[in-house]
């Protein structure tokens, strides 16, 4: 017994492709004066170099699109970190990385330091369920040049896990890529082993940076995976529904993927389903709307039929506080977008206010309901051995199964899931442990920073030191060439 769900229909899908490559033919896809926009003038596309606009026939998308593999391996420290992205199963990650944090002591919202990414990035690293990193808060106390690496080095020195980041500025590649050449041993075995991922936003309405595109076209050169990340907001940057949301969202990942397989054939992507919708009464931008969860269940479905992996925010909500709202949106809007099969779920672990704060108690919160949505897409098994006559048959009328050995068994094994935040307990229990679930994460993500601190970091204090060296110096020459502190 397997959860089951389909949430579109092979028609829809294939009409949604189909108005997604009209859109890039007949209108384009604005890239601006970059490598990207000539090399694409090359391969037959038709240019506007004064408007910086290139429109691609269905043909060149189609053949672009033919060179993306549908396995993509996102390597960790060891093997055993390494996920995947094969179809199979579900992966949970953090996102966003916001630079205001509501403080687990005071309950007060303040910017985010370098300390609150460190114990972020532990604690998430310490949840099973979440198997990739994105640094889930900013290093808001540093300097803006320097506030890339030193979230990035902070994951990968307190966690094996794969991590995924940016290169936002030219100075950024080189860099990158002399640390991953000493975090891996070699850009070739960083090619086999990509122990990074970068993410390359688009600009909605069908605009990429075309800079910003050249740089991650540079580092899928080397063999890093790309996120390849549209973000319409239904109503604003793209049409109020639905379905015209989600053609936007495929048009700008088939734009941009195509330049990328240009330069780099047989690049590792991944297609974002970052449609939001602005809420009309609020005026903000809605992660936890319900239509924003079915905009990301079709972007996952199209997707695939498309033969890509996809990243969806599925646990995304609006709520400013860990509190009902925050459960009940994670929870449907990540259950549904699980259902649809995205291989990686973000909007995310961690993450309150859309993506713009954070909170380290929801953290392990969040972690629970990833579990158990994993554990109810895992279904049960139906078979004799599950269904225990025998067992019965044993006990008979007037026993019970409490004392039964394959009870226990099945109890040590799995076969229930057991909670850590939400409580089963009487109501004299929990009024004499005086705990709600908010204190319990609290308390458990003190223990799990409280017990990293005094292991110590994963990587050899060597390794990180030569590491922060590749970044200090970096940003010394961004420095001496600009004159200034450049741009994150």
């Amino acid at each position: 017994m397997r959860t089951q769900v389909s949430w579109t229909s092979a028609d829809e899908r294939r009409l949604i492709v189909d108005q997604a490559l009209e859109l890039l033919e007949q209108v384009g896809m604005r890239f601006g004066a970059c490598e990207s926009l000539e090399r694409l003038a090359d391969a037959g596309a038709r240019v506007d170099r004064e408007a910086g606009v290139a429109r691609l026939s269905r043909e060149l998308v189609e053949r672009a699109l033919a060179g993306c593999p549908r396995e993509v391996l996102l390597a960790g420290a060891t093997e055993a970190d390494d996920v995947l992205l094969d179809g199979s199963a579900v992966h949970f990650m953090p996102s966003g990385t916001p630079t205001k944090i509501l403080d687990d002591e005071t309950g007060r919202v303040r910017s985010s330091t370098s300390d609150d990414v460190r114990r972020a990035v532990i604690v998430a690293d310490a949840m099973p369920v979440v198997d990739i990193l994105w640094p889930p808060v900013a290093a808001a106390d540093l300097p803006e040049d320097e506030m890339s690496f030193g979230e990035l080095l902070t994951c990968l020195e307190w966690s094996g896990k794969h991590a995924q980041h940016e290169v936002t500025v030219p100075w950024h590649v080189e860099a990158m890529l002399a640390v991953m050449e000493e975090l891996c041993g070699g850009l070739d075995a960083f090619r086999a082993r990509p122990r990074v991922s970068f993410v390359c936003c688009t600009h909605s309405p069908l605009g990429v940076g075309g800079g910003f595109l050249d740089l991650n076209v540079e580092m899928a050169r080397h063999g890093g995976p790309i996120l390849v990340y549209p973000m319409p907001i239904a109503g604003a940057t793209a049409p109020i529904t639905v379905a015209g949301a989600v053609v936007m969202n495929v048009a700008e990942f088939l734009g941009a993927a195509t330049a990328i397989q240009l330069a780099a054939p047989g690049a590792p992507l991944l297609m974002g389903a970052g449609s939001s919708l602005l809420d009309m009464k609020a005026g903000t931008f809605s992660f936890g709307a319900l239509e924003t969860a079915q905009m990301c269940v079709t972007l996952v479905e199209v997707g695939h039929e498309l033969g890509v992996p996809v990243l969806a925010p599925g646990l995304g909500t609006d709520a400013l506080y860990g509190g009902i709202q925050a459960g009940y949106e994670k929870g449907l809007k990540g259950l549904a977008v699980a259902q649809s099969g995205a291989d990686l779920i973000t909007g995310g672990i961690g993450l309150l206010h859309g993506a713009g704060l954070f909170s380290l108690p929801q953290v392990v919160i969040d972690a629970e309901i990833a579990t158990m949505i994993v554990r109810m897409l895992a279904g049960s098994d139906v078979s004799a051995a599950t269904i225990m006559n025998d067992v019965t048959a044993r006990v008979g009328f007037d026993g019970d199964f409490l004392r039964q050995k394959e009870t226990s068994h099945r109890l040590r094994a799995g076969e229930v899931f057991q909670p850590e935040i939400s409580t089963r307990t009487t109501v004299e229990g929990w009024e004499r442990g005086g705990r709600d679930e908010l204190t319990a994460a609290r308390e458990r993500a003190a223990a799990i920073v409280a017990a990293a601190e005094a292991r110590g970091p994963v990587l050899p204090e060597a390794t990180r030191a030569r590491l922060r060296g590749i970044a200090a110096a970096a940003v010394a020459r961004a420095r001496a060439t600009t004159g200034a502190r450049g741009a994150r």
